[in-house]
């Protein structure tokens, strides 16, 4: 079985670890394999040693292919393939509802073609994110369409899906990465939050379509991917206009969620091999999307406050005008024998 590590830096790979792919925050960088997107989001502070990498103890196969209006770079082992989608979104091109089907399905066909059916984590990166086209907001759009690839492809999707955030990038690239398995994950919920598919209509006729975490089993332990997160309770925004409290309120639920991934190791043991069945908040990696560059020292102090130093700080468009943060994290849990630290 193939172990899936997650890193801040290629400088950790060890002799046997192959870059399968990743996100780079500042520059682009060369590996031998392995596909890396550089984040199509200003860094707000410079921190360019903390990247996203998924590092594998197989060589991968790195490909490059174009589908209707896009290209699709990916690069697969046996059970993982990571990759993204890039399509144009200029003026007087397709509309996003359409652009976001078409990728999805290209996504999902490809997966199903792998034979890695199973979702963990999709990052969507969508232009100008709150604005309308015609008489809709965009992330609705993005939406539709999305639910209607997942319907076309049932066989995969099957009511569970995956990890994921949607955040406003500035230029016209539409670009969406994944990371999908032959394995199946565990599918977390938020006690704290309804889960995402029962949003009321308010939200948009179709709603968003993510699990709150998604945790991978593996030989050494799991992997963990915490979907974007933000101050809503229940189904509600809450605190509007004040991004201290948002942050604080971000946390909460991050903590809740990290908790019930704990809660899951423990009370299956055996199938996550006798890992070290407790995160907290401080040994996973974050990536902190922030709408006004202004609120940056804010959100640091909250996140410092909660001993959270591995973070990187990018501004980004959130899915809701009145959210003016998001945080996300990953992390892996290792068993104490597998001489790996707890987050690589």
């Amino acid at each position: 079985m193939e172990t899936l590590i997650i890193s801040p830096s290629a400088q950790q790979l060890k002799q046997s670890q192959h870059v399968l792919g990743g996100m780079s925050h500042a520059h682009e960088f060369a590996t031998e394999a392995g596909t890396i997107l550089q984040l199509p989001l200003p860094l707000l502070e410079e921190k360019t040693e903390l990247d996203e990498l998924f590092l594998i103890d197989t060589i991968p196969v790195t490909h490059e292919c174009s589908f209707p209006r896009g290209t699709i770079r990916y690069s697969n082992t046996r059970e993982f393939v990571f990759g993204y989608i890039k399509t144009e979104q200029c003026s007087g091109s397709e509309h996003l509802e359409e652009a976001s089907q078409r990728a999805y399905r290209a996504i999902l066909q490809l997966c199903l073609t792998l034979q890695a059916p199973y979702l963990l984590r999709i990052w969507n990166y969508v232009p100008h994110i709150n604005e309308p086209e015609g008489m809709i907001e965009r992330y609705r759009l993005f939406n539709i369409g999305r639910k209607r690839a997942y319907d076309n492809y049932s066989q995969i999707i099957k009511d569970e899906y995956p990890a994921a955030c949607a955040l406003g990038a500035f230029d016209n690239t539409f670009r969406i990465v994944f990371l999908a398995s032959t394995r199946k994950p565990y599918y977390i919920e938020n006690p704290r939050q309804m889960n995402s598919s029962f949003y009321p209509e308010q939200y948009g006729i179709v709603p968003p379509l993510f699990s709150r975490a998604t945790l991978l089993p593996q030989v050494t332990g799991a992997a963990l991917f915490i979907s974007g997160t933000a101050s809503i309770v229940g189904h509600e925004s809450r605190h509007k206009n004040n991004i201290q409290a948002q942050a604080y309120e971000t946390l909460k639920n991050l903590n809740t969620i990290l908790t019930q991934a704990n809660m899951i190791m423990k009370e299956n043991r055996a199938e996550f091999t006798d890992a070290q069945c407790s995160l907290s908040l401080n040994e996973l990696f974050w990536r902190v999307y922030i709408r006004l560059p202004e609120h940056l020292e804010i959100v640091r102090s909250v996140m410092q406050r909660a001993g959270i130093t591995q973070a990187v700080y990018v501004q980004a468009d959130i899915c809701r005008t009145e959210l003016l943060l998001e945080i996300e994290a990953s992390a892996n849990y290792f068993t104490p024998q597998s001489g790996h630290m707890k987050n690589a």
